[in-house]
């Protein structure tokens, strides 16, 4: 990246930071004097930030304040922080239970960002890792989320599949197959991937929902397949009850 453009976001953050303290308006003229810039340079920022729906302005008293898309930012952090600490302890109950690896994931656009993990002791494991993002169809985390979803993004989202990554030859790739996966899987209230994301691995994933009784996130159990199939069925009840457990926690309906 140019050096003009790291100092170029360097300034926008500076002008952000500007809004952290217990100042929620801004004038231009405050922020010049604020952070010893040039008036330009900081108009510049401004109505790049506003326009991007990050800072709005007062029509009327030309100062500047939070916008919407800042404020949604925020709000996702601490939501997703919320979660990961809310759910923490019962992943670790279920790692202890099962003795596999536990994944905690949540959707962003059309992956799915794994927020946590509890890995298990065994010599076999799941190679996901915290912070990483994977193809929500690849997935039973992905699966189950998107069996939740609206319907017209799954529409949009089967129409695509064709096009997405496969991740090993097991990946669903036919439109059709997902939806039909996706329908059972809001049935049974969970979804699998066997050797979809990665060869030899099972996973087995139920939702998470919110206070607005959407699902806001999925925990999985991943383990190798000739351990998984024996106890698939013991799995599955498993990470179901967590499931539901984080979801009474978080203020949904199990």
């Amino acid at each position: 990246m140019a050096k003009e453009q790291v100092s170029s976001i360097l300034r926008a953050l500076e002008i952000l930071e500007c809004f952290m303290d217990n100042e929620t308006e801004w004038t231009l003229k405050r922020l010049v004097a604020q952070l010893d810039l040039p008036t330009t340079t900081v108009h510049r920022q401004l109505s790049t930030l506003t326009d991007r729906g990050y800072l709005v302005q007062d029509p009327v008293r030309k100062s500047y304040r939070v916008g919407p898309r800042l404020l949604l930012l925020s709000s996702t952090v601490l939501s997703h922080s919320d979660l990961r600490s809310t759910a923490r302890p019962e992943l670790e109950k279920l790692s202890a239970t099962v003795k596999e690896t536990i994944n905690l994931s949540v959707m962003l656009d059309r992956e799915i960002f794994y927020l946590d993990k509890v890995e298990t002791f065994r010599s076999v494991v799941c190679n996901t890792k915290v912070g990483t993002r994977a193809p929500a169809h690849a997935t039973s985390g992905g699966k189950i989320m998107l069996a939740f979803h609206d319907p017209d993004y799954v529409d949009a989202y089967c129409r695509d599949l064709p096009q997405m990554q496969r991740l090993t030859d097991r990946t669903v790739f036919s439109p059709d197959l997902l939806r039909e996966q996706l329908a059972q899987a809001r049935i049974n209230g969970f979804a699998i991937d066997d050797g979809e994301i990665e060869p030899g691995l099972i996973c087995v994933g139920a939702p998470i929902f919110g206070l607005d009784q959407t699902v806001v996130a999925a925990v999985s159990i991943a383990g190798p397949t000739f351990r998984m199939k024996e106890e698939l069925d013991v799995m599955t009840r498993a990470v179901k009850a967590t499931a539901a457990n984080i979801s009474r926690l978080m203020g949904g309906r199990p």
